[in-house]
C-alpha cells in the first residue's frame, strides 16, 4: 500500500500546554481514508506522529490503526511529515 494523499490541518496547542501541532488525514491508494493521525512535538524539539487512538476504560489509549508491516509503517510517517514540513513553510 502506498500514500496516495496527506491532508494536514495546523492545530497547534502550545499555547494550551499542549504538544500537538497538526492533525493528519491519510489517504491508501485511492481506497482506503484514515482520519486523526497527529503530529506531535517531542520534547527533544523535533516532531513525531501519533496514530489514530482511543481512550480505554481506566484511561489508557491503545492505537485504532497498527500497521503490520515495518516499510508501511515508515512510508505514512514520512509522507505525513512531508506534508507537514511543506505546510508550515
Amino acid at each position: 500500500m502506498k500514500v496516495t494523499r496527506v491532508v494536514i490541518y495546523p492545530f497547534d496547542t502550545s499555547s494550551l500546554g499542549g504538544q500537538v501541532k497538526a492533525m493528519a488525514d491519510v489517504e491508501l491508494d485511492g481506497e482506503l481514508l484514515i482520519k486523526g493521525f497527529k503530529v506531535v512535538a517531542s520534547r527533544k524539539g523535533g516532531v513525531f506522529i501519533s496514530y489514530p487512538s482511543k481512550r480505554a476504560h481506566g484511561g489508557r489509549y491503545f492505537d485504532l490503526i497498527i500497521p503490520l508491516s515495518r516499510d508501511l509503517k515508515e512510508h505514512i510517517r514520512e509522507e505525513i511529515l512531508k506534508a507537514y514540513k511543506e505546510k508550515m513553510e
